[in-house]
């Protein structure tokens, strides 16, 4: 081959390169601009970014609040904002140090240190101005100095009802197609993984953050003079705030509580028993952000456990229901739960009162055996009336979104996993007092013990009132749902229980009577304990009840996973957190 042919080879591959370099240059600047490569980058946007210096105010997702306004997950207050370009300039910085009333070397020291806008904190905390301060800083007019209003992350006291968040950019696709189309939502938004950050998430979604920016050249210093500029979407409703039920002052406490009685697994939750609305819901361990797969991403408080004794609330209902109990019937408390041994407690010969106060196991095989040659199915039937075995959370349509949860992962409860359970005269006596396949959710528990508290009313369980948009106005009302599906306890029945849990407290030989019967307010509930694992060697401890008796207020459900043998932790938490209580609403 001449050289001739050789440099003419080597011209044309030269030129279809820079043909294949110019093609794909003109499809980077004409057509991919805003989604260019498989992760549709916007490069636009990222030129602009690596130009600009940004300070984000707000997210732009909405966010969470207490019954009575305060933060949960976020706050939202007057901050000073510093930009690092005035490390060049000649600044009045006397001015903002006499106005914030600390030295003006700590606000040069903090300066000096950043190389991005920042928040100017007072031992390692943003420091909060009033809206005085706010307004005189402001009227200063100095370059690079700010005051506005600007988000901060707290820590989240109640993050198994709330949930966490995560960034996923095919799941913002499936989930919001159109507005990603649109422009309107962004595929790096944040969207909620789970609670109610995951049930809430069409109403939270950021819609644009609100932030503070100017340009810069290659040296950090201001490309178009010291003007910083303010953006936000021009969207008057967003963010939007969700007001939960919860009182933040009470799920404080309880947090300290338990883990005050070294409760490690389990957790708590309150109710209020005229509203049915959630008051505190606590789940240890707790989240770990980090670590987001562990054991605290479990909710316990909606997870299904095997109850132990508290199901023979569900037993004592159906025989009182169904006349199976005489006043004068007297029980033999020293048989085993079979009926052919001997009980390690030896109780004696106890009536139906005495043996719920007792919690005598063979006294509730025995009823149990006895409803369920009447009707095999009497057990479930009483058990969904008490509200045990349907998901009792807050469900409901919102605009165009079907079946909204107040609890996501709230699982449903179980009787039995078929006829052969409860055929079997042993597998009977296990399912009597809350073993064998039983499995109830503590949530369930505590709105049982609150359908019993309110004569038999059934409701569903609220975590939010409501969703408001930035300017006050409601968004999103939760309405209290009642449940009329005519599958209730009578208000006899119900009466003859308050009596029945009033006893495990009041009699002297009442299984939670030397722990809680001094309290100030008079306390009504059950005990549970339940064997768990294929040794049947682990065990789990519940105390669910209501207070005052008299005219009920509360109701409070306690579980213990972890459970050993003399220790109590269950009860010594109820016991301090009902003190709490009555002293706060002395006040």
């Amino acid at each position: 081959m001449t050289i001739h042919k050789r440099i003419i080879q080597i011209l044309v591959i030269s030129a279809v390169i820079m043909f294949i370099i110019i093609l794909r240059l003109a499809y980077v600047q004409l057509y991919a601009t805003n989604h260019f490569s498989k992760n549709n980058i916007d490069l636009v946007e990222e030129s602009i970014k690596q130009r600009t210096q940004t300070f984000v105010l707000h997210s732009g997702r909405g966010y969470f609040t207490d019954r009575n306004g305060k933060a949960l997950n976020s706050d939202y207050y007057p901050c000073l904002i510093l930009f690092p370009f005035l490390q060049t300039r000649d600044w009045p910085v006397e001015k903002i140090s006499n106005i914030l009333q600390i030295e003006k070397e700590q606000i040069l020291e903090a300066l000096n240190a950043s190389k991005e806008p920042f928040i100017l904190k007072v031992d390692g905390n943003p420091l909060k101005l009033s809206g005085n301060d706010m307004e005189k800083i402001n009227q200063l007019r100095i370059p690079g100095v700010f005051v506005h209003n600007v988000q901060q992350r707290t820590e989240n006291i109640a993050p198994h009802l709330l949930g966490v968040l995560g960034e996923n950019v095919e799941e913002v696709k499936r989930r919001y197609e159109t507005q990603v189309a649109n422009g309107s939502i962004s595929v790096h938004s944040e969207i909620g993984v789970s609670g109610m950050q995951r049930a809430f998430d069409p109403f939270l979604i950021s819609q644009g953050n609100s932030s503070l920016a100017y340009f810069v050249d290659n040296l950090n210093q201001p490309l178009f003079g010291f003007d910083v500029k303010y953006n936000a979407p021009a969207n008057p409703y967003h963010p939007t705030e969700v007001i939960t039920t919860i009182d933040k002052d009470i799920q404080k406490y309880v947090i300290n509580v338990l883990r005050e009685v070294g409760l490690t697994k389990g957790g708590a939750v309150i109710l209020d028993v005229e509203s049915n609305d959630l008051l505190s819901l606590v789940s240890l361990p707790t989240y770990n952000v980090n670590f987001p797969f562990d054991e605290g991403a479990v909710n316990h408080i909606v997870t299904s456990y095997t109850p132990g004794s508290i199901f023979k609330i569900v037993v004592a209902a159906a025989a009182i229901d169904l006349n199976l109990i005489n006043k004068n019937d007297l029980f033999d408390c020293n048989k085993d739960l079979y009926g052919d041994g001997d009980e390690p407690r030896q109780l004696g010969k106890l009536t139906f009162h005495e043996s719920f106060a007792q919690s005598c196991n063979f006294t509730f095989a025995y009823l149990a055996y006895e409803l369920l040659k009447k009707d095999d199915k009497v057990l479930q039937k009483y058990a969904k009336k008490l509200g045990l075995l349907d998901k009792v959370g807050w469900n409901g349509d919102i605009f165009r979104l079907e079946s909204i949860a107040h609890f996501p992962e709230e699982e449903k409860g179980i009787i039995s996993e078929g006829e052969i359970d409860l055929k079997d005269k042993y597998a009977i006596a296990q399912t009597a007092i809350g073993q064998k396949n039983v499995r109830i959710t503590p949530l369930a528990v505590a709105n049982m013990l609150a359908t019993i508290a309110r004569g038999g009313e059934k409701k569903q369980v609220r975590g939010a009132s409501k969703i408001k948009y930035e300017n006050g106005t409601t968004f999103v009302d939760f309405p209290i749902h009642t449940i009329n599906d005519h599958e209730n306890i009578s208000r006899y029945t119900a009466m003859r229980l308050q009596e029945l849990l009033r006893s495990v407290v009041k009699m002297e030989l009442g299984t939670a009577h030397h722990v809680l019967q001094k309290n100030p307010y008079p306390i009504a509930g059950k005990t549970g304990t339940a064997q768990k694992g294929i040794e049947k060697k682990d065990l789990t401890h519940w105390f669910a009840g209501y207070f005052p008796t008299d005219n009920p207020k509360y109701v409070m459900v306690i579980i213990d996973l972890d459970h050993r043998n003399g220790d109590m932790k269950t009860l010594k938490a109820f016991n301090k957190i009902v003190e709490y209580l009555h002293k706060v609403d002395s006040l």
